[in-house]
């Protein structure tokens, strides 16, 4: 029986690994772990009935995540994740999402297109060039179709809305329009609300998970580490960063966050 579920935090897969990025080798060499040692790679849904108590789990899960939306993320990640079986949950930026044709990917006999560092990303869309590094939706829909990746919500325009507004009524109020524009925009173009969220930055306050559950986010997704098992609080789901490090460094930390006590102890010790 499945005691604790691993939530796995990636933004990139690039060859210019770094800042929150880990290179297509290493990429490949996770999923291949996770393959060889027979790990499932769960739908997020499922995630939620497990911590729910509606759904039991038996063996080895994880739950595959990647924030943002990046164009890297079907160039690279969603060609590995098919090559071995596995799946994984994008939560994007709705408000970053264009629209135009499908570029290409690893595996097809194309030109790639080219997969800027994290700064460069940024600096892109700072520049009002979000399309050059970041997902469309006809991609997003190929995605989804082949079963491999499912999106969910980073919010519409991923902001720290207590960096913009002192007042809390006037926060609270463009937090409410944002996760309503995202999770319209989610309904609008893949046909179904979202239940998950994950909060920019792992910053949220308590009015903030409110607001979000009122809007169907069930699940909401934290950058804090934690042990994921039955009842756990899913307004505020653990997850592990992931970096440039080989397979027996992941192998090490999902024992760790499948072993209730261990990973207990190790928070702990960590913190």
């Amino acid at each position: 029986m499945t005691r604790a579920v691993p939530v796995l935090m990636y933004h990139h897969v690039s060859p210019q690994p770094g800042l929150v990025t880990v290179s297509p080798e290493i990429f490949e060499e996770h999923m291949a772990y996770l393959a060889r040692k027979k790990y499932r790679a769960l739908a997020a849904d499922e995630l939620l009935e497990f911590l729910q108590g509606k759904r039991a789990l038996d063996g080895r899960q994880v739950l595959i995540t990647f924030d943002d939306g990046y164009l890297d993320n079907y160039v690279y990640a969603y060609p590995l994740l098919k090559r071995y079986g596995l799946k994984a949950t994008i939560f994007a930026i709705t408000g970053l999402i264009g629209d135009g044709v499908a570029r290409a990917h690893l595996g097809a006999d194309k030109i790639l297109p080219a997969t800027p560092d994290h700064r460069a990303c940024k600096a892109a869309i700072a520049a009002g060039r979000a399309d050059e590094v970041m997902l469309r939706w006809s991609e997003i829909e190929a995605m989804q179709a082949s079963g491999a990746l499912e999106i969910h919500s980073h919010t519409h325009t991923h902001q720290r809305w207590d960096q913009l507004h002192a007042d809390k009524n006037q926060r609270l109020a463009a937090l409410q329009k944002d996760l309503t524009a995202s999770q319209a925009a989610l309904t609008t173009r893949l046909g179904k609300a979202s239940q998950h969220l994950c909060w920019p930055w792992g910053y949220f306050e308590t009015e903030y998970q409110t607001i979000a559950a009122q809007l169907g986010f069930s699940a909401q997704y934290a950058t804090a580490k934690g042990i994921n098992t039955v009842g756990a609080d899913t307004r505020q789901i653990p997850r592990i960063v992931m970096k440039e490090k080989p397979a027996a460094w992941l192998g090490t930390r999902l024992w760790i966050y499948s072993h209730p006590l261990a990973g207990r102890l190790y928070s702990r010790w960590r913190k």
